[in-house]
């Protein structure tokens, strides 16, 4: 019994630290890149297709978890501003390869500095030795979170 009541303390005190996390940490990106003339969200696409070269409208969704017609909005504006193209597929035109232009290149790498300077004067505040053991915590709840996504009822 009084397992039950140390876990259910527990996440209730998890729960109240990782939405002040999450809330703090989007909060200042959205400042952040407000500054670029991009939104946080189509900073995440310009990222995704950085790290992973052009992708589908459907890996792209994939990958930033969420549905295709909110990843659609956010190509069509990121197109409209020169910083991303779509091209239809060579042999199915419902095919298409989402690109990032070299603007959107651009545009990319002054909002990850903004990012990166932030995050490494949040890094700063742990000693050397903890920093390591953070990265790996966080990557371990990523692992958890996607777990039980998996397996969650819709």
């Amino acid at each position: 019994m009084g397992q039950k009541n140390t876990i259910d303390e527990q996440v209730q005190r998890f729960h109240n630290e990782i939405v002040e996390v999450i809330k703090k940490y989007q909060f200042r990106d959205r400042n952040q890149m407000t500054c670029c003339g991009i939104s946080v969200s189509q900073c995440y696409v310009l990222e995704s297709l950085h790290r992973h070269g052009s992708l589908t409208m459907q890996r792209l969704a994939e990958k930033l978890h969420l549905k295709i017609s909110t990843v659609t909005r956010i190509v069509e504006q990121l197109v409209k501003k020169g910083y991303a193209t779509r091209e239809e597929g060579e042999n199915d035109r419902r095919f298409r390869l989402i690109k990032l232009t070299p603007d959107g290149l651009a545009v990319f790498h002054e909002a990850w500095q903004n990012v990166f300077e932030s995050e490494k004067m949040i890094l700063e505040q742990f000693p050397p030795e903890s920093r390591e053991l953070l990265i790996r915590f966080l990557r371990e709840l990523s692992q958890a979170v996607t777990g039980w996504q998996s397996c969650c009822c819709r």
